[in-house]
């Protein structure tokens, strides 16, 4: 256990916005916002930031009515941001010290996020090292892309139960459908499916701009849903598995907002042990209902006739070093493109350009890149 002689500085430059029906409108940089107090009991570290991502969970969960975000996260201003990659300066954590490069995420939600010169971790689960192996010719700012997306997707598939096995160097494995490839929770998703799950069919969807991109991180086929007429998504695969004879072990649904997905897979998903898998999805009633209604209503009257679950994250200490390892392995990588890196000051127009929901990958804010 290490925990040195930091002093903590009276104030910090973050971003920081509000609990309201617009939160992105409302987020400007405070360069005297407070610093997170270290707890006097339990494991905690403060963290100098030198890169952060940001999420969509960070300003949806903050446009939800009164009192939801005042309990979960607390009063205003908010500082956004759950992923980070950055160095220890103080931790009562047993297997840190001071100095190490680390990487994770908040475990839960908090109003002292990662878009800021300081955040602090409470417990062990949300923070690691960076893994031994990693080459200097990748920049760590990858860490900070993986937090939040590569757990999500590393846990859909575990809840998948895919096969899991190669014979003669050949892979073996089960059949995944994934709706919504290109983005941070999507790229992740068809990597591990394909190089670390050995899955023998990826199937995704994307836009047909992004589908060569796709292709290149795994995807064996690729359905433009925007190209798939008055029937959708649900109706390509349908006729993909009469045409092929196959259907899905898994099906892992990043995007949440076509319900035929759902309701019509039995049509391609396998009946015995198939899962439909949903992690993405609106904060709005009318989505609660959506989501309530797959998870509720019994296939006798209607409803879907495969086992559906809604995952939401677990950080595990024990999956943030198993990330770690796969991309140190080269299996695995945070898609990070240019113009998608901001620095501190510009986290405003990031927001905006996250909402688009035209990004590729991840989304890096630049914290104190200085002091890598």
């Amino acid at each position: 256990m290490a925990s040195a002689a930091f002093q903590s500085p009276s104030h910090q430059s973050a971003a920081q916005l509000d609990a309201c029906s617009d939160p992105i409108s409302s987020i400007r940089i405070n360069h005297l916002a407070k610093v997170p107090v270290f707890p006097k009991s339990g494991i905690n570290t403060i963290v100098r930031v030198l890169y952060a991502s940001i999420d969509p969970i960070d300003y949806k969960l903050l446009s939800i009515p009164w009192p939801v975000p005042r309990l979960v996260v607390g009063s205003s201003p908010i500082i956004p941001g759950t992923s980070f990659v950055g160095r220890v300066c103080k931790t009562t954590h047993p297997g840190l010290e001071v100095g190490d490069v680390v990487w994770g995420k908040h475990t839960a939600a908090t109003k002292f996020g990662t878009c800021a010169s300081f955040t602090i971790i409470n417990g062990d689960q949300g923070i690691v090292k960076i893994p031994e192996g990693w080459t200097r010719g990748r920049g760590i700012d990858e860490f900070a892309g993986a937090g939040v997306v590569a757990l999500t997707a590393l846990q859909t598939l575990q809840a998948g139960d895919l096969p899991h096995r190669t014979s003669d160097g050949q892979a073996t494995g089960g059949k995944v459908f994934i709706n919504g490839g290109s983005g941070g929770v999507g790229t992740f998703t068809v990597q591990m499916a394909k190089h670390c799950f050995d899955c023998a069919k990826v199937v995704v969807s994307c836009s047909g701009a992004n589908a060569d991109f796709v292709k290149s991180l795994g995807a064996d086929e690729v359905v433009d849903y925007r190209s798939c007429g008055d029937e959708g998504v649900s109706g390509w695969l349908t006729e993909w598995s009469r045409r092929t004879g196959e259907v899905f072990d898994v099906i892992i649904d990043n995007v949440g907002s076509d319900p035929n997905i759902y309701w019509q897979c039995h049509h391609y998903l396998k009946a015995s042990g198939g899962r439909y898998v949903q992690v993405g999805g609106g904060m709005d009633f009318g989505s609660f209902a959506l989501l309530a209604k797959k998870m509720l209503w019994p296939s006798v009257i209607g409803g879907g006739k495969r086992k559906f679950q809604f995952l939401a994250t677990e950080t595990k200490q024990e999956d943030l070093r198993l990330i770690g390892r796969w991309m140190a392995e080269s299996k695995i990588k945070t898609v990070i493109e240019d113009h998608n890196r901001f620095g501190l000051a510009d986290v405003g127009e990031a927001y905006m350009k996250l909402q688009s929901g035209r990004i590729k990958g991840k989304i890096i804010i630049q914290i104190n890149a200085d002091h890598e």
